[in-house]
């Protein structure tokens, strides 16, 4: 058997290699103090942040989920996102129920649901790391291991993807355990493992069966498969029900994230792979593992790039294990291990980890994706002006589900967009029903002027970020002729003066580790969210008051309000940072310029304008759309 104890087919393979000479019994005893040690070092650092904890942009959907859970035991239909008449929740309940159960432990605010899903967040990540130790260690002995550790836990990148607590990264957790028990003819813990995979993440249907699969047809253990396959759909056949008899509901849209990856563990990863795959004897364990999240090449590649790291970092130090055994100087190859250790934590071709980890709980919190402060004032807002029975519509997508985890609330469109109506009933509900976050100061002059004439009723907010509502209806006339002033106006600001919300320069990065240099570059980044906030602003503003005579044209100015909003997250917000390229930065500067003269030449009626049409048309079409967020979120 590919994986029995006894003998593994790697360990084998390892011992053809030309014996080391003596003097390695030094390195081997000391390379399971340095895995340890590098496993310390990181969990330190994560652990002493977990107060104010690292999140992504999906964490107040699973958050405000868990909180669902935790109050109404179940939650077969999400009445959070898509408002008003939400959808069924088809995202895996495992983690959900997970959270539910240790924020209530831990109190049931909403500050120890967050703990809780920091907490959880740091296990998911000690559970990556141990298992990608115990199975290199496992193959190929503690030198092995302390490759493995160093490089799972030194690549910046592969190792935020495990720490962010992210249900995907159960899945790829659970791939080889389920492998080693189906293997090793355990077929109970195997089927409890592919069982939990599934109830985790959508994907993981897909991912532990298929590397199970691929491991029956190379053993052919065919009768194994069918026992465990059986069992597992047994098991999971609730969900699978609920998931199929709301199919007509399920997209599968995906909204493009950054390509973030770490080169050195990558690299050393496929040399592994295609190393393993070239041997006489072929591991059927680790072939496998490597091939089974393949899957999500389909699902998601940018999670398989990050998060098959755990396969990379064995099979790439079952290789490097393999190299040092070759050179039979001893010296040189305690340089070639301790080098490569240092290559991997120090540098690992990419930001490493400890950079990430040392600078957050310094204090240097950015990049933050969700900023868990301005939601509770949000949330807080919303709830004093008795505004949680109106449907909230908020400038960033994942702001909605965050802010809900403070207090409860109905979110227009809303995260996950994996499964949303065909038909949306929010594109058909009034402007002047709903409330509004938006990329605007409580003060701005724009917003300010459009209350003193009783347009809109500001509530409050942040020193960025306001909640609005519709007042009044306009006249026409004049809110076609703010809409037309205002849009052409900061669309020619933003044409000559938006930069780009990418990864800064290097004297504008190194600026960032002050204080000072983190205010300037936020204070930048602000004035052109403003700009295109009073955008959205004006385009409801005039939408609203459109509705009574065109309606078919109202519901196309509130759409494109919304898509104005994303424009002022893009531009300014942490969530979306490097999605856009210079060149699509640039090709956005000269489609606003395009709007704002298509405006300024169609003052009397924009909206039939085939220029103004076409413009915008552009505008979110080349920025958005291509950034997937022309009503999208990112993946959960």
């Amino acid at each position: 058997m590919a994986t029995s104890a006894e003998a593994l087919s790697v360990v084998e393979r390892l011992h053809e290699a030309p014996a080391p000479a003596p003097g390695v019994e030094p390195l081997e005893s000391h390379a399971r103090w340095v895995a340890a040690a590098i496993f310390g070092v990181n969990f330190v650092l994560l652990a002493a942040s977990l107060g104010d904890y690292r999140v992504t942009i999906d964490s107040g959907y699973h958050i405000s989920l868990a909180e669902w859970y935790a109050h109404h035991g179940l939650a077969w239909w999400d009445h959070i996102n898509y408002g008003p008449g939400g959808r069924p929740n088809l995202q895996g309940p495992a983690l959900h129920m997970a959270l539910a159960v240790l924020g209530s432990v831990f109190g049931g605010r909403p500050q120890d649901f967050i703990l809780a899903n920091a907490t959880l967040a740091v296990a998911q990540w000690c559970a990556a790391i141990g298992t990608a130790f115990y199975f290199a260690r496992r193959l190929g002995g503690d030198v092995a291991a302390m490759f493995a550790v160093a490089m799972l836990a030194g690549s910046g990148f592969s190792s935020a993807s495990f720490y962010v607590g992210v249900p995907s990264g159960w899945v790829f957790i659970a791939v080889p355990w389920a492998l080693y028990f189906f293997l090793n003819d355990r077929l109970v813990p195997a089927t409890l493992i592919t069982a939990v995979g599934c109830y985790t993440h959508l994907g993981g249907f897909l991912t532990a069966p298929l590397a199970l699969l691929i491991a029956a047809a190379m053993e052919g253990r065919w009768r194994a498969l069918a026992k465990v396959g059986l069992a597992t759909a047994l098991l999971t056949l609730p969900y699978s029900i609920h998931f199929l008899a709301n199919l007509s509901w399920y997209r599968g849209r995906h909204a493009p994230e950054s390509l973030r990856f770490d080169p050195l563990i990558m690299l050393l990863g496929v040399a592994g792979f295609f190393w393993i795959a070239s041997q006489s004897r072929v591991d059927t364990f680790l072939i496998a593992w490597g091939a089974g999240p393949f899957a999500w090449l389909l699902q998601d590649f940018h999670r398989f790039i990050l998060q098959s790291s755990i396969a990379a970092a064995v099979l790439g130090a079952l290789l490097l294990t393999h190299l040092m055994g070759r050179i039979t100087r001893k010296r040189a190859r305690a340089a070639f291990a301790w080098g490569m250790v240092t290559l991997a934590t120090v540098f690992p071709l990419s930001i490493p980890s400890l950079a990430g980890e040392i600078s957050w709980d310094a204090g240097i919190r950015y990049p933050r994706m969700l900023n868990w402060d301005e939601a509770r004032r949000l949330a807080a807002i919303i709830k004093a002006n008795h505004l949680n029975n109106r449907l909230l519509a908020t400038y960033q997508l994942s702001l909605g589900p965050a802010i809900a985890v403070f207090t409860p609330v109905t979110v227009e469109k809303g995260h996950w967009v994996e499964v949303q109506p065909l038909h949306d009933p929010a594109d058909y509900i009034s402007a002047g029903a709903k409330t509004y976050v938006v990329p605007l100061a409580p003060d701005d002059p724009i917003l300010a002027n459009f209350a003193r004439q009783g347009l809109v009723t500001v509530y409050g907010g942040t020193s960025d970020t306001a909640v609005v509502t519709l007042k009044a209806s306009a006249v026409p006339a004049r809110a076609r002729a703010a809409f037309v002033a205002i849009v052409s106006r900061d669309a020619e600001w933003l044409s000559q003066c938006a930069i780009d919300n990418g990864t800064p320069p290097f004297s504008d990065l190194m600026s960032l580790m002050t204080a000072g240099g983190r205010a300037a570059y936020r204070h930048r980044l602000a004035a052109q969210r403003f700009h295109a906030g009073r955008m959205e602003v004006a385009a409801l503003i005039y939408a609203y008051a459109l509705e009574p005579a065109q309606p078919a044209e109202a519901r196309r100015l509130r759409q494109a309000a919304m898509k104005f909003g994303r424009l002022a997250s893009y531009l300014s917000d942490a969530d979306p940072l490097g999605r856009i390229s210079a060149a699509r930065h640039a090709e956005f500067r000269r489609d606003m310029d395009t709007l704002a003269i298509a405006l300024i030449d169609h003052p009397g009626d924009p909206l039939a304008a085939r220029d103004v049409r076409s413009a915008m048309r552009r505008v979110f079409g080349d920025y958005l759309a291509r950034a997937g967020q022309t009503g999208r979120s990112m993946s959960a």
